[in-house]
């Protein structure tokens, strides 16, 4: 993947390039948007992290300039903050339908967890796959629960990989659950998507500490609603920053 960088900074380069190379990925810098801007349909980049703090002016017309060659799809649009943006800014980029807003300083603990959410989501994404797949971030609300077959106790924990055909599940409890063979059919577990509940079979098809289940019979409504909330990313963060920053004002 061809990432783009729209910052004057050499540091905000140097902190993202230490996420972006051991994901495969390529860093293209410019210090002068108006430059990036000539280029970018030679670039054809994948992804495109701009200082919203070095150009605060530049980043909506360098938005609006892309859509024209590239749909939200095929090429993100993350904006770089510094510890002053706007509320009103916040709700221009909502409306421009930026991928996602992060602080450029990822030392930040709180900066470097959505950072990995948008990498993973994104290198995801461009995987050569029969279905896709999804790295739920901190504001999505989903939840997997199941019985135990053999002794009926209750297994809570965490979603941190979904598609419509399966997920991998971190359980709150690891000794709870490892003893499940692989190929185990486990029925009648319930996954929440927000406010909806749906229940399915589903079966081991790794168990390392995590389990990978596979859906057996998920239906075509159970489907359709994983696949409605995948595509919502960017809605849902969007909101989350929209909130934070209504909070701080």
């Amino acid at each position: 993947m061809k990432v783009l960088l729209v910052a004057e900074k050499d540091s905000t380069k140097e902190s993202l390039l230490l996420h972006l190379v051991p994901r495969g990925f390529d860093l293209i810098h410019y210090r002068n948007p108006i430059k990036a801007m000539d280029n970018i349909d030679e670039i054809a980049p994948d992804a495109v992290f701009f200082s919203a703090e070095d150009f605060p002016r530049h980043w909506k017309p360098f938005l609006k300039l892309l859509r024209v060659s590239f749909t939200k799809e095929n090429t993100t649009f993350v904006l770089l903050k510094g510890d002053l943006f706007p509320f009103e800014e916040a709700a221009k980029a909502k409306h421009l339908d930026v991928t996602g807003i992060i602080r450029e300083n990822l030392e930040d603990r709180k900066e470097y967890s959505r950072l990995e959410e948008l990498l993973s989501r994104y290198t995801s994404l461009k995987e050569v796959r029969s279905v896709g797949r999804y790295i739920p971030g901190r504001s999505d609300q989903i939840e997997f629960v199941f019985t135990h077959p053999d002794n009926r106790s209750i297994i809570t924990g965490s979603i941190f990989d979904l598609s419509p055909t399966g997920a991998a599940f971190e359980p709150d409890d690891p000794d709870k659950t490892k003893g499940l063979a692989v190929g185990t059919e486990i029925h009648r577990c319930s996954l929440r998507i927000e406010d909806e509940y749906f229940t399915l079979t589903s079966k081991i098809i790794r168990n390392d500490g995590r389990l990978a289940v596979q859906f057996l019979d998920i239906g075509e409504k159970t489907s359709t609603a994983i696949s409605d909330f995948i595509e919502r990313k960017a809605e849902r963060e969007l909101k989350s920053v929209l909130r934070e920053e209504t909070a701080n004002t």
